[in-house]
């Protein structure tokens, strides 16, 4: 009983700040969020999946942002619409960057695969800095170099850094992927320890 009671305070306290901290989300940035879940047939997502998969898309959403995405329902020949596994990939321009956040949605299991591409125009000076940085860094394993370009991955990590020089201009992509456990409205209070559905802390 004892752990039962834990398990529904900690759930509650965990809903409680998610409503809180989706409450908060800008207007725009909300409508934005909506129609995006509405692609992936998750509408639904309780508090903490929608502010989980806010939080993948936030830094990017800012200094004059614009955004448009392909999912499974673009096209009028898509046969997948209604697929198991469903993809949104949006692309997001700003005055500093332009991001490319790839969410895809395992229903089934609850969970959603988020990979996130920036590409930063740069001076090849600030680039050629960063690359000796990073070669020196025994955090990063070199991948790949030529003469225009070197790709890093951080050892143990889905995080790639790529550094590109094209004199007299330069680009550095930085790609990081991630999973999130989320969960549909219709789970909440699903507190048996057996369920796959009860949200892990």
């Amino acid at each position: 009983m004892k752990k039962f009671m834990l398990a529904f305070i900690l759930v509650c306290f965990t809903n409680l700040y998610a409503l809180s901290a989706v409450s908060a989300i800008p207007s725009d940035h909300r409508s934005l969020l909506n129609k995006i879940l509405k692609d992936l047939h998750f509408s639904d997502a309780d508090d903490k999946s929608r502010n989980d998969i806010y939080g993948e898309l936030k830094p990017f959403l800012k200094n004059g942002w614009y955004t448009h995405w392909i999912s499974n329902r673009t096209g009028s020949d898509s046969k997948v619409e209604n697929a198991d596994t469903l993809f949104t990939d949006v692309m997001i321009y700003n005055n500093e960057r332009v991001a490319n956040v790839t969410l895809i949605y395992f229903r089934k299991h609850n969970q959603m695969f988020v990979g996130t591409k920036e590409s930063i125009q740069t001076s090849s000076k600030s680039a050629l800095e960063r690359f000796r940085k990073n070669k020196s860094d025994i955090k990063l394993d070199k991948l790949n170099e030529t003469d225009n370009y070197a790709v890093f991955n951080e050892k143990g990590y889905m995080g790639y850094e790529t550094v590109h020089i094209k004199e007299p201009n330069a680009m550095m992509i930085y790609e990081s992927s991630t999973y999130l456990n989320v969960y549909p409205k219709s789970t909440l209070g699903a507190l048996d320890s057996n369920s796959t559905l009860v949200p892990k802390s």
